[in-house]
């Protein structure tokens, strides 16, 4: 790379950039259209070949090396950038004569703890170490200080065309006062907060009884948490729906009057800032990067996921 704009040709290698991946996608997404705006054009590898097709099998996880390995040995690339750090475990794989230089952007939990020595080594053997925020950075370099500097690089926004968005009509009633959360509900993402928001709904209920709580995403969890919520009492008041798109998503933000995710391990937290964006206060928790998102007390509230009395009183004062 020889200077600002010439970044050569790079390929993007990614679990997925499809609409239903998450946070995992979208951060796929932005990071390739910072690649095509610099280089031109970006070549992309992605592990998942299906809309929902994330816990991929073992021989598509061949396929993939395969094809990353391909991208260098055939020369289609000057550099591949891992957009999480598992898929770069492929490197080991490449000879080293036909291995192109590498970089890895860092999310959460990945790294957060002491890894094998192969993957410390794959880490280490990286050009660039990219993290989505300053408390993911510190966390991997606590864990794993041999893997080399990291640099904070935190998420924002694709910009806009400032087009007025199509009016969309929201399948579900989200009621005329909703507080809603963002993100997948599956069994290892059960840290995200949604157990909380249930617990402390019929105590919102009291002093809001109009309040709903709405929950967009979908995963292995949802039946889990919806006959928690009616275990709770406030099934009635918590609706949830599914994939949506990103319309309407905006919907509604444009709707609700909070977005609520006192997650316990967000690396950066994505949704907080498309609230934001938005104008919707966000309640996020003090356990993680919340913290660089969120100014506690301006553009919301940050709270102990473990207090939920303070969860309540964040949620009745929207």
């Amino acid at each position: 790379m020889t200077g600002a704009h010439d970044i050569g040709r790079p390929t993007l290698a990614a679990i997925t950039r499809s609409p239903r991946g998450g946070g995992i996608a979208a951060v796929a997404r932005l990071v390739g259209q910072v690649l095509a705006d610099e280089a031109g054009t970006v070549r992309t590898v992605t592990l998942a070949v299906g809309e929902r097709d994330f816990r991929s099998s073992t021989a598509r996880r061949v396929c993939f090396g395969l094809d990353v390995a391909a991208e260098q040995a055939l020369g289609r690339c000057d550099w591949i950038c891992y957009t999480h750090l598992r898929l770069a475990a492929v490197q080991r794989a490449v000879p080293r004569i036909l291995a192109r230089p590498y970089a890895i952007f860092l999310h959460d939990v990945e790294a957060w703890t002491p890894l094998s020595d192969p993957m410390r080594r794959v880490m280490a053997g990286a050009f660039l170490r990219l993290a989505n925020s300053r408390h993911t950075a510190d966390r991997v370099a606590a864990a794993n200080p041999s893997a080399g500097p990291i640099v904070a690089c935190p998420l924002a926004l694709p910009a806009t065309t400032g087009a007025t968005p199509p009016a969309v009509t929201i399948a579900i009633d989200i009621g005329p006062r909703p507080i809603v959360i963002v993100g997948r509900m599956t069994a290892t993402d059960a840290y995200k907060g949604h157990d909380q928001l249930i617990d402390a709904w019929p105590r919102v209920l009291a002093q809001v009884p109009d309040a709903t709580l709405i929950c967009v995403g979908e995963g292995d969890d949802v039946e889990r948490l919806q006959a928690k919520a009616a275990g709770v009492g406030a099934g009635h008041a918590v609706r949830f729906t599914g994939f949506v798109d990103d319309a309407t998503r905006a919907a509604i933000y444009d709707r609700a009057v909070a977005l609520a995710m006192p997650s316990r391990r967000e690396g950066f937290g994505l949704v907080y800032v498309e609230a934001m964006a938005a104008g919707l206060p966000c309640v996020g928790s003090i356990h993680d990067a919340a913290r660089e998102v969120i100014v506690d007390g301006e553009t919301g509230f940050l709270v102990d996921q473990a207090d939920t009395d303070a969860i309540v009183a964040r949620l009745v004062a929207q």
